[in-house]
């Protein structure tokens, strides 16, 4: 479908949101997209690789924006944006969920720093650094800086008020603020105070509640992990 092609244009991710309107536009991609979302209402993997009327779906679809497109953290329409990219990609990643592609972009260079950094500060040498509280370290450079220490100050105080003796706090707000404080805060200073390096228990407990506050997490009722995740993975946003 030549008209299909040219709305394919470059290699460079579109906006999730601008190619479902691109694919809106042109009847082929749009019913096809119908399809492919019918095919996938069920999660099945095996039904969509059985039927043909799916196979066909997601043939043209994959020469379309909608495959190739990605959402960017923080953006206008961002959970419209990740609704639409999960449609497609959810079922097609079953199996590979561990390995499954980023809704987000640039996506390699994010990974590469987090895991260069990570190397760093968990494999500082002892015998040079014995002396020094690394996770103090970070936490002293985040003060140093202006917006690092008002986003981090923001999640502490919002995630440590208690509501009332049944509920330690609002944990809707506190997860929004420390999306924040990843999202809008150089990974200089969030990685430094995410991979700090620990030699003891109260120096680990000190890192965690200082990255992860307990209100963000903790339940009187402790689910199962599994369930969690599974919950999380249902959640465009979490996911």
């Amino acid at each position: 479908d030549e008209m299909l092609r040219s709305l394919a244009g470059p290699p460079s991710p579109v906006d999730c949101v601008r190619a479902n309107e691109l694919c809106a536009a042109e009847p082929g991609c749009s019913s096809r997209y119908r399809t492919l979302r019918q095919c996938l209402a069920g999660r099945d993997r095996n039904t969509l690789l059985a039927n043909r009327e799916c196979q066909l779906a997601l043939g043209v679809l994959q020469e379309s924006p909608l495959e190739r497109c990605r959402c960017k953290r923080g953006m206008k329409k961002e959970l419209q944006c990740l609704q639409i990219y999960w449609s497609i990609h959810l079922g097609l990643a079953e199996g590979e969920e561990f390995y499954e592609a980023s809704p987000y972009e640039p996506v390699t260079s994010r990974l590469s720093d987090i895991f260069r950094l990570a190397s760093i500060f968990s494999g500082m040498d002892p015998a040079t650094t014995s002396k020094s509280n690394h996770c103090l370290d970070a936490a002293k450079a985040c003060n140093l800086n202006d917006n690092c220490k008002r986003l981090r100050s923001s999640y502490i105080s919002t995630c440590s008020r208690e509501l009332s003796a049944t509920e330690p706090c609002n944990r809707r707000k506190c997860h929004k603020a420390l999306r924040q404080f990843f999202d809008r805060v150089p990974g200089e200073f969030t990685f430094r105070l995410l991979f700090c390096s620990c030699k003891d228990p109260a120096c680990a407990e000190r890192r965690r509640q200082t990255i992860v506050p307990s209100c963000s997490y903790e339940d009187k009722d402790k689910p199962n992990c599994l369930d969690l995740r599974g919950a999380c993975r249902a959640d465009h946003l979490c996911r």
